[in-house]
């Protein structure tokens, strides 16, 4: 089971968003901010530290930085930004501003699975498949106003990934202060570009380090059991 914690989200047609994470203690752990043209991603205290930086430039950026990013109408995923301040959704936000989520090519079917009581409100459940059940959505959709209220998605892989969630407090048409689609970094504060996977592979000649892999059988793989043979790492994931 995957869980993500607490967010906050503000939506505001036709491209305004304003996404708040929050720690186990309900203090704000990063913040996501799109006024129509850009978006503002940055964190009230140090940003994640990616797995393969160095100490030295972690030290120098983890304080007072933020990524900005043009996010043109309906073309941008506030859904992929979201990890990085500590959030996930099953269904991308973005959806709504008229965003096609890169999973639907790959819908192949669904259905109806009943109706259901959620916090006191008639539900209707409906499966949506994925690759023929290689991934699975569940959504509880409330009758009044057909949006959820209950989420669970199912990746098939080795074994069952699945991820919860839940919406409270819906408002619709509700009235939202501008200013919580604005933001400017305060003095002091940098931009920050996330390095390319890509700059960080081995140079040409290079040892590459030892790893063990498990197999589809159970048995375990290990790289320097095929020292001086070619070595074809494909990398795929179902769902």
């Amino acid at each position: 089971m995957q869980s993500f914690g607490k967010y906050r989200i503000w939506l505001k047609k036709p491209n305004r968003f304003r996404v708040e994470t929050l720690n186990r203690d309900g203090s704000l752990q990063g913040t996501l901010v799109g006024d129509g043209e850009h978006l503002w991603l940055f964190w009230s205290g140090d940003r994640p530290r990616l797995q393969f930086e160095e100490d030295e430039t972690y030290e120098k950026t983890r304080k007072n930085v933020y990524i900005t990013k043009k996010t043109p109408l309906a073309r941008h995923s506030i859904g992929h930004e979201v990890a990085w301040i500590g959030g996930g959704t099953i269904v991308d936000p973005s959806t709504f501003h008229g965003y096609t989520d890169s999973l639907h090519p790959y819908l192949d079917g669904a259905k109806k699975m009943g109706t259901e009581d959620v916090a006191g409100e008639a539900c209707d459940v409906i499966e949506v498949s994925f690759m023929k059940h290689q991934r699975s959505w569940y959504l509880w959709l409330s009758q009044k106003d057909h949006l959820p209220r209950k989420m669970k998605e199912v990746v098939r892989v080795s074994e069952d990934l699945v991820i919860l969630e839940s919406w409270f407090d819906l408002v619709i048409d509700g009235e939202i202060p501008d200013d919580k689609f604005v933001w400017t970094p305060p003095e002091g504060w940098r931009p920050w570009e996330r390095p390319d996977p890509a700059e960080q592979l081995l140079k040409p000649g290079t040892p590459a380090p030892d790893f063990e892999l498990t197999a589809v059988d159970g048995s375990k793989i290990k790289l320097s059991d095929h020292r001086d043979k070619i070595v074809w790492l494909y990398m795929w994931r179902a769902g």
